[in-house]
């Protein structure tokens, strides 16, 4: 982190101070501000994974709200997104969602004009952002969202910074059938110092230079099983600002884990691993490191110990993927718990007063869970370094079991450890082993079942 990046931040506004004057803006327009739903505290998905699930009864009219303008801070975790964390500044697997909703109140026009008046009070540039929306589709025969369109100019958005694309970047769904609709998506500028440098970078490009951190969802349908999209009785607005993301532009940090919210964290990994140098690898273990003990330190918040399944092997992978990551930045003992307290102190404000005094034993839990898992580590990396491709230049899917089977080494772990070095994995090969032996295992049951009859 340079010394530039560090000074601004201390000189502008904190990411508990933005989650305060974006619920204190909606609540001043009519919103109820309501509580976060507890990040495990959801039957359709492990953990909640976007802001407006918990509202999915009252989004579709099966209960009615408390109020048909909400407001709220709701913690998130998609797994789906951990493989790619650390690959650039932007991927996290857990992160703040804020929110604001109408549930068949405002539309489009009033929520524009909502998130444009806040975007000014926090101090955003506005000459520097863009637009995307919903161009239409083909295939699910979805028109174009013209309507939003002729928001933005009614606004005074310049036309060359509103961007159509198509339902991959602006129909928002929850990756499954549900509500859903098209969406305007907000993005800075960041200058082309992040981009690609070819000249037709604007939002939709694949690199850096457009953040995007904030999204307007127009629920209108609801995605049926057979694939149609069905229109909705209720139209509903769903928003969702990212905490990390908004306080990267205004902290003007080069990526999320520049933050406020992550600086602690980060400073306290320096301190453990001073000579952690600053390769892309060992970048991308920092990045890794921090926010796998963030969405751990979250998940043991929400009442969930390690475990072999369900909730608890989530946490178990977080803090397995971390300890590795350590590896390479030459920490061989258990660290992960001293990151904790960091975390927690850069943004009390997140925290309610029971978790504060809670997160001890949340840390002192991710000590003992990377202490058991040492071992195995080292053996396991140990025997990865000997693993070469086979003929075909994948790694046979038995290899990769037996390590499973009979080290304990998480498959996936390994699987990305071999990504490292360029080699893929043999996955069929590896299901077909784990079959075999299943069936193996079933025998040797039924075998012993028919000795002791």
């Amino acid at each position: 982190m340079n010394n530039h990046t560090e000074d601004h931040r201390q000189h502008s506004v904190s990411s508990p101070e933005i989650a305060r004057r974006y619920l204190a803006f909606f609540r001043a327009r009519d919103h109820l501000q309501i509580a976060g739903t507890p990040l495990a505290g959801t039957e359709s998905t492990l953990f909640v994974i976007a802001g407006m699930q918990p509202l999915l009864p009252w989004l579709r009219g099966e209960a009615p709200p408390p109020a048909p303008r909400l407001t709220t801070l709701q913690r998130c975790l998609r797994m789906d997104d951990a493989d790619a964390v650390g690959v650039n500044g932007l991927k996290l697997s857990g992160f703040n969602m804020l929110g604001n909703w109408s549930i068949g109140d405002y539309g489009r026009r009033e929520a524009i004009d909502f998130a444009r008046e806040l975007l000014s009070e926090i101090g955003v540039d506005r000459s520097a952002m863009w637009v995307t929306v919903f161009g239409g589709d083909s295939v699910s025969h979805l028109p174009p969202d013209d309507e939003t369109i002729q928001q933005w100019r009614r606004a005074g958005h310049p036309e060359q910074r509103i961007v159509r694309l198509g339902s991959d970047d602006n129909l928002w769904t929850m990756n499954s059938p549900g509500p859903c609709g098209p969406c305007t998506e907000m993005f800075i500028d960041r200058g082309e110092a992040f981009g690609c440098g070819q000249s037709t970078c604007r939002p939709g490009c694949s690199c850096e230079r457009f953040l995007e951190f904030w999204n307007l969802v127009f629920i209108e349908y609801e995605w049926q099983r057979d694939g149609s999209f069905t229109p909705l009785p209720l139209r509903s607005v769903d928003t969702g600002m990212g905490l990390e993301r908004i306080a990267a532009v205004l902290q003007e940090t080069p990526t999320l884990f520049e933050t406020d919210l992550y600086a602690g964290a980060q400073q306290r990994l320096a301190e453990l691993a001073p000579g952690g140098g600053d390769s892309p690898q060992q970048q991308r273990a920092r990045r890794v490191i921090v926010d796998a003990v963030r969405s751990a330190l979250y998940i043991g918040l929400a009442g969930v110990v390690p475990r072999s399944d369900g909730r608890g092997s989530v946490m178990r992978r977080l803090i397995r993927r971390a300890a590795r990551q350590g590896r390479i930045l030459g920490l061989d003992q258990p660290f992960l718990g001293e990151l904790v307290a960091p975390l927690v102190e850069r943004a009390e404000d997140l925290f309610s007063p029971d978790e504060q005094r809670l997160a001890p034993q949340v840390a002192g839990l991710l000590t003992h869970e990377e202490r058991r898992f040492a071992r195995v580590l080292t053996t396991g990396l140990r025997l990865l370094d000997r693993v070469q491709p086979e003929s075909g230049g994948l790694v046979s899917g038995e290899q990769l079991f037996l390590l499973h089977a009979e080290r304990g080494f998480p498959a996936d772990l390994a699987a990305e450890v071999l990504a490292e070095r360029g080699i893929a994995v043999d996955w069929p090969g590896y299901l077909a082993a784990m079959e075999r032996h299943h069936a193996i295992s079933r025998v040797s049951v039924r075998h012993a079942t028919d000795v002791t009859e």
